[in-house]
């Protein structure tokens, strides 16, 4: 890996965070998926991975990132932020 530096978390999460702003849905998303594979814990990527695919219009896999970060605050016993996933997630429901 001769002149090339391996990128940070920080890097990534910094490049998703412009890519989505600038409207580049697609790259955020790869951004974020390489960002919870390197951290598969942190709510916070789920849920802006679920936000980033909602303003994608893809439904199931905003949810399937919402249920998975419910999950970790139930765990967590952080009730105002699973209340406020939950409430996402309904919105988000088929027929809504």
């Amino acid at each position: 890996m001769r002149g090339r530096q391996r990128r940070t978390l920080d890097d990534l999460l910094r490049e998703a965070d412009l890519r989505e702003n600038d409207g580049i849905f697609l790259r955020a998303t790869a951004l974020w998926k390489w960002a919870l594979w390197l951290e598969p814990k942190r709510t916070d990527l789920h849920e802006r991975l679920a936000s980033t695919y909602e303003r994608m219009d893809l439904r199931i896999e905003a949810r399937e990132h919402l249920r998975k970060a419910a999950s970790h605050y139930t765990i967590l016993g952080d009730v105002d932020r699973l209340v406020r996933t939950m409430e996402r997630l309904q919105v988000l429901s088929p027929g809504k």
